[in-house]
């Protein structure tokens, strides 16, 4: 009988509460401190790498306030999706579009387009509350983004009875123009091909 045995622990995501050797840098935010590698936020953010590394070099911190659109509770998320502490939380339907939108606001790039991945390939299962807070978040991060038009299809394809109980007042104006000019050209697109065939 084999004496390794392969033992499996529960793992928790970091609440990034304690400073490190390598995680100095802190974020101070609602009046709570969340202690990051300075290194890891320059790899992933210009905003970051300017900030601790660059011209506007700051000493070890980054105060942000309520005020300001970032929240401790969303930030802490934010991290927890973004670093292997000691594993990196995944994306899902409840946190994609906090950290969509911070990963706009730290102009993180990869995070973006992780965001938007994990978006297109859920976009199908949404409901239609959280498929148009998805909609308003994407179209804040980048009106020009494909997964946006994904959305748009989306939602355009919905039955006439769920596009009349959406609240359209909570995405852009142009957002819902496009839905309806897709949803008219599709009509006008299944008209001519039954004409075709007659």
């Amino acid at each position: 009988m084999n004496d390794n045995k392969i033992v499996v622990t529960k793992s928790h995501f970091d609440d990034f509460s304690v400073p490190t050797p390598w995680r100095k840098f802190e974020v101070i935010c609602e009046g709570r401190s969340l202690f990051l590698n300075a290194g890891w936020l320059a790899e992933l953010s210009p905003f970051f790498a300017n900030y601790c590394f660059g011209s506007d070099k700051h000493p070890g911190r980054a105060t942000y306030n309520a005020s300001e659109d970032l929240h401790y509770n969303e930030l802490l998320e934010f991290f927890r999706c973004n670093f292997y502490c000691p594993m990196r939380k995944p994306l899902n339907i409840s946190n994609v579009t906090s950290v969509l939108r911070i990963a706009k606001v730290f102009n993180m790039r990869v995070t973006i387009a992780r965001c938007e991945k994990f978006i297109a390939l859920a976009a199908k299962n949404l409901d239609q509350t959280k498929l148009l807070q998805v909609t308003q978040a994407v179209n804040e991060c980048d009106p020009n983004s494909t997964t946006l038009t994904l959305l748009v299809d989306r939602i355009a394809n919905l039955s006439e009875k769920d596009l009349s109980t959406l609240h359209f007042q909570d995405i852009p104006g142009d957002v819902v123009a496009d839905v309806f000019t897709h949803r008219m050209n599709s009509k006008k697109g299944k008209k001519k091909k039954l004409c075709t065939l007659m």
